[in-house]
Order: C-alpha cells, then structure tokens, then sequence
C-alpha cells in the first residue's frame, strides 16, 4: 500500500469519526469511541499479513475489533457507508413506508385494487420528455457534477406519487439510498436549515448531520424534498424573493462535488422571477438546473379503452377528468360499479364522495349518514378559510368539531345501542380520523384533507355558500378551482361568478388559467401584462380586448383568433396548432409581432400585423435598443454585469419607450453579432463575456 493510498484510507476513516491509533508499514488501525462501544479496524498492509498481535494489544485495552482485508479508500468508502447509514435496514424502513403509502391509495377500492404509477406528459428544460419523470431523474444520478432538480406540476397532478416513486427506484438501487421528506408535514418551521437537520436526525437518528451532508455531496444520499411550496407562505410575488433565498441558499449549500436534490412544488411565480434566475445565475458555475414541469395525465394514461368508450358513450367529456383522484377513482372500482355510476360528470364526482362516506360509516362503525359527514367536513374547511390554516393539530380539530355539532353528535349516538353508544369525544375522534382526512402524517396530531381534490370541493361549497367571502389565498383557490373542473357546467359558473371578485387581485396568469379551468371564455380585457407557459385549447382570444400585453411559452390548440381584437400584441417563443383568424374591418393600429414562434408559416403571415413606426427606426434608435437589452444583463450604476443568462421575455419586456416588437429584432442583431446567443435553457440568452469590449462599447463604460 502506498503512501498516497494510505493517506486515503485514513481521510475516508477520518470522515467517519475514526482516529488513526497506528500506522506502521505492516498496519492501519483506526479506533472510534462511542461512549459505551469503543471500536477498531485493523486493516493489514497486504494480503496474508499477520496482525494477531495488534489484534491481542488493542483487545486487551478494550477494543471491540475487526480485522479487515487489504482494501482502497474506495472499498472502505462502501463498506463504511453501508455500516453507518444501516442501508439495509434503512431500505427495508422505505419500501415499508412505499408500500404503507400505496395501500392508502388502492385500500379503498377493494382488495383486488392494485397501484401502479402512472406516468403524464412533462417537459425537461423546456423540452419534451419520452420516458418518465422518475427515468429522468434517476439516469443523471451517475454524472459526476451536483444537480438541482425542480419538478413543478399543478395541484393534484401527481407530485408526491411522483417523489414516492422516485424514492422506491432509489431504494432498488444499491448504489444510493434516498433521504426523503415531507415538508408539508413541517411547514410551521420557521427556519428552513433546521427542517432539513430535523429530516435528517428522522432519517438517521444515529448520525452526525455533517456525515450525511458528507455523503450527500458524495452523491450516495439523494434528498428528495417533497412539496417545497408549502414552505413558500408569503405572497408569491418577486419582492418576497429575500424572504426565500435563505430556503435556496441552503440548498445550494448542500450541492457541491456530486450531490442530487430533488425539489417538488407546485407552479410559483418564486421560479419564474427575475430573482429567481439571477440567483441561478450566481450559482451557474456551480451545480446543474434540471426544471422538469408535469402537464395534466392524459386520459389514456389511467383507464383502459373500454370505460373511456362507456363515458364517451354518454356524453361525458373525459378531458374534464383528468385529475389523479378521480382517475385513480374511475380506473380502481369494480365494473359493477363503474357501470352504476356512468350517468353524467355530476353523479362521478358526487359518487365518488359517498363512496368513500359510506365506506367510513363500516370501517369505523360510524352511524353518521353521508349528508351529515359532508356538514362535519364542510365546516372544518370553513375554519380553515376562516383562520388561514390548512393543518391543524388533532386535538383543535376534535375540539373544532365538538363545538360546532354538539346537537348532531347526540344525534348520531341515537343510533347506538346504550351498551355500545360512543360519547361526544369519541364520535369527535372518529371524524378526527376520517379517510378524507390526513390520518398518516409523521405527525400524528396534525390533520389536514387527504387530498387537494377532497379539500378542493368543500372549499369551493363554502366560497359559494358565503356571499361575504373575499380572499386571494392560492392556497383555497386552487385546490377550489381543481375540483370543480371535472362539475357541470352551472356548477363551474357559480364558482367562477365568486372567484371574479377575487382575481384581479390575483397575477394575470392566474387569472387566465383560473378561467380555462373552470371552462370560462377570456371576456375580460388583457391590457398592460403579460401571460406566461399557459395552454390555450378552444379558447377565443380576443372575446375582449387585448392590448399592449406579451404570450411568453403559450400554447395554442384549435383556439381562434379575433384580429381586430389585437394591438400592440406580441407572442414570444409561442406554439400554435390548427388555430384560425377571425378578420374583421380594423380599426386599430397597434401591431401583432410574432417571435420565435412555432406555426404554420400562412397562419404567421394572416396574424402578424406591422407597426409603421418600426419602419422608422434610426441607427441612433437600433443602438439605443441594444443598450438596453444589455442593461438588462449589466444594469446601471453596476460596476460589473449582474445577469449571465435573461429569459427573452424580460429582455423583450415593453416599457416606457420601447416594444417588444422592435426589443426582438434587436436582440436578434445582438445574436448575429455574437454578444449574446441561446442558453442551454430554452427561452434563455446568454451573455458573451468574451465579447466584453463590444459590450462596453455599446453602453459606453
């Protein structure tokens, strides 16, 4: 053995706790004291070597020892992790907890239900995948560089499936072993450092954190951290970002050498901020983003052809079903029942509750009819709304229930015999513990809905029901929107009628995507903004007016265009498919500017609509157009660039004196001049540093 690798091994023992006792040509020993355990590996120089009397020596003073073969710092590396970390208990920890959360999704359904993960579209980077999105995750865990990745998909659209599931490839995997978290089960947390100490003091109890954050960077520990929006409870606008990059930071901490972290979040407006990419910017040098966005599931994707035909047979339409809740629904049940419930949309989703209130009155031997279990659970949402929490304690939530339906409780227990007759507090406890509730979190005393399709509905009744409702809360109304998509169309309506005095509060994105949602056409103006990664299907633009507003990564599917709608309109980086165009006798002069868009070049041409005063631009001008793009990488009053990559929307953005219609072409000079060029992330550029006297030149530093 080397001089080189005996200073290897002992690094690697060293990292683990150990001290170096003896080092002599023919021996390692390193000893590790533990209070009540002291501990020694006797490691011989080569093969064959005799260390009885080290073995003897370091026994008589106490030492529990082993004598190891010959190995690399490589070999001690595994074979130390595999100790410390107790991998094969912590894997058989894990697939008890996969398997735990599995029957909680099929246990409903009978026993003949079985699980299986279903995969949806989603994009990498801004391109489509072809796998799925665990696959994608777990083929880059070998590559030698820290990753970030960021899996952002809607409410209800299979992100803790999907971080389970990316958990149970790492648990088959003898190379990795997953440290996974909840954060919605810890979000009262204050600091976001001490909830990842806490998960991994959960994980493994009996280790240093700074050993794990060890392996972490060693890229042997994967984290995955599932729902970090549930962290983000400040208004999610750009100002708050201060409020945010410490939670990032932190992370960006623990992605050196070849850590992987995985983070889970609903769609925000914190990862599509300019702070955010500027926070990406300062860490470009130092670990990879990997931005994996999950569309809705497709229809095909969960049911077999055969009940799609039956629902289509009745004029449902499917689309409106794709929510994981109901599929898992609509796919689990016996064809008995499947074929009992396909009336209309209304009786699925309805059949859907009092399946599973009616399952709660065996399973508990709860003598509550399903009528009342909805007022119970009606009223616990309301308290949520009410004081703004979404996970209670289970002891407020029993008292919550206690003090609202003391007259239904002493009814309910009319139903029992008086040798069995439960009292208030216990029939409180049962509804504590309904299936519609959280029953299974890490903290057994908080409760909160199951899921964000069950909590959905009863915030919705509640919005409808109470006419002095007025909240902008995302976190009630999206779980509100999601589940009264699959309704009928009134019910859709009279949520949309409630929602319309809260959503102009609310980004203009959100608004639009609220409306698609819940099946409501664009009849409001869009004026002075911009709408962003929103897809667009049967949809009119231009039912109102539309003026001086950017579509930055939209999609538009068979949606029609109403042109003399449109001024001052521009469409960034756009996807258009089997679209048409209304034209009307126009009396508008703004123009409709087409950037880096995918269409049918006809389609292009019949849309776009030119600005005189484009024609009119100046060499004067041109420049003046390239200073100010280039500011925005380099802002004024800086002593060096800030910005290294700029999404073209903010480098297109309309202001006080320019457009984007003369902003594009303009960045497309500064493109064929080499000052800038296309990032790896789509809908990104790049600034040259190489060109960085032409840059100076430009803006004249």
């Amino acid at each position: 053995m080397s001089d080189a690798e005996r200073k290897k091994l002992t690094d690697t023992y060293k990292r683990y706790g150990f001290s170096l006792a003896r080092q002599t040509s023919e021996v390692l020993v390193f000893t590790l004291k533990t209070g009540y355990f002291d501990n020694a590996d006797i490691i011989p120089a080569q093969t064959g070597q005799d260390v009885s009397v080290t073995f003897n020596e370091f026994t008589k003073i106490g030492f529990a020892c082993t004598i190891r073969p010959p190995m690399s710092a490589e070999e001690a590396e595994k074979q130390l992790f595999r100790g410390f970390f107790s991998v094969d208990s912590t894997r058989d920890r894990l697939q008890a907890s996969y398997r735990k959360f599995t029957k909680q999704i099929t246990e409903p359904y009978g026993v003949g239900a079985k699980y299986s993960y279903v995969t949806a579209p989603y994009h990498v980077n801004g391109v489509t995948g072809t796998g799925t999105v665990p696959s994608e995750i777990l083929s880059r865990l070998s590559l030698k560089k820290p990753i970030l990745f960021l899996i952002e998909a809607a409410a209800g659209f299979g992100k803790t499936c999907t971080a389970q599931e990316i958990v149970n490839g790492l648990i088959e995997n003898s190379d990795y072993l997953p440290l996974y978290a909840e954060l919605s089960r810890n979000r009262q947390a204050r600091v976001f450092r001490h909830i990842l100490l806490d998960e991994i003091d959960r994980t493994f109890p009996l280790l240093g954190s700074r050993l794990v954050q060890s392996e972490i960077q060693n890229g042997r520990v994967i984290t995955v951290l599932d729902g970090f929006d549930e962290l983000l409870r400040a208004k999610e606008d750009s100002s708050d970002f201060e409020y945010r990059e410490p939670m990032l930071e932190t992370i960006s901490d623990y992605l050196k050498g070849s850590a992987k972290i995985v983070l889970t979040t609903r769609r925000t407006v914190l990862f599509d901020g300019d702070e955010f990419h500027k926070w990406v910017d300062s860490h470009v040098n130092e670990f990879e983003l990997v931005r994996i966005k999950i569309s809705e599931p497709q229809i095909s994707d969960w049911l077999p052809s055969n009940r799609i035909e039956r629902l289509n047979a009745i004029g449902v339409d499917v689309r409106l079903f794709a929510n994981p809740v109901l599929l898992s629904y609509l796919k689990l049940i016996g064809d008995q029942k499947f074929d009992d419930i396909c009336c209309d949309s209304e009786s699925i989703v309805e059949s859907y509750f009092t399946f599973m209130l009616d399952r709660e009155r065996t399973r508990q031997d709860l003598r509550m009819d399903v009528s009342h279990q909805h007022i119970v659970l009606s009223s616990i949402a309301k308290d949520m709304m009410t004081f703004g929490y979404t996970a209670e304690e289970r002891d407020y939530i029993i008292d919550q229930i206690l003090r609202s339906h003391g007259v239904l409780l002493d009814k309910v227990q009319l139903a029992y015999s008086s040798s069995e007759k439960p009292s208030r507090e216990e029939l409180a406890n049962k509804l504590a513990s309904h299936a519609l509730l959280d029953r299974n979190s890490s903290e057994t005393n908080k409760i909160s809905f199951v899921n964000e399709f069950a909590f959905g509905n009863y915030i919705a009744s509640n919005i409808i029901s109470d006419e002095t409702w007025l909240d902008d809360d995302a976190r009630f109304i999206e779980p509100a929107v999601l589940s009264y998509v699959p309704r009928h169309e009134q019910a859709r309506v009279n949520l949309w009628r409630r929602l319309e005095s809260v959503v102009d509060y609310m980004p203009i994105t959100s608004k639009i995507d609220t409306a698609l949602r819940l099946g409501m056409p664009i009849d409001f103006q869009l004026q002075d903004g911009e709408a962003e990664g929103i897809r667009f299907a049967r949809i009119t633009i231009g039912h109102a007016s539309v003026k001086a507003f950017q579509f930055n990564d939209c999609w538009f599917s068979d949606c029609v265009f109403v042109k003399s709608s449109l001024s001052d309109v521009s469409f960034l980086d756009c996807r258009f498919y089997n679209c048409s165009i209304i034209v009307e006798e126009e009396s508008v002069e703004g123009g409709i500017y087409l950037f880096g868009c995918t269409c049918d070049d006809a389609f292009s041409a019949q849309l776009a609509r030119s600005n005189a005063i484009v024609a009119q631009r100046t060499a004067d001008r041109d420049r003046s157009l390239e200073r100010y793009i280039l500011e925005k990488f380099w802002p004024l009053g800086r002593d060096k660039f800030v910005y290294l990559h700029r999404p073209t929307k903010i480098l297109c953005a309309r202001s006080a004196d320019f457009g984007p219609e003369e902003l594009y072409p303009a960045l497309e000079s500064l493109k064929r001049k080499g000052i800038v060029s296309d990032s790896q992330t789509p809908s990104f550029f790049e600034l040259k540093l190489e060109e960085m006297q032409s840059i100076r030149e430009i803006l004249g530093r």
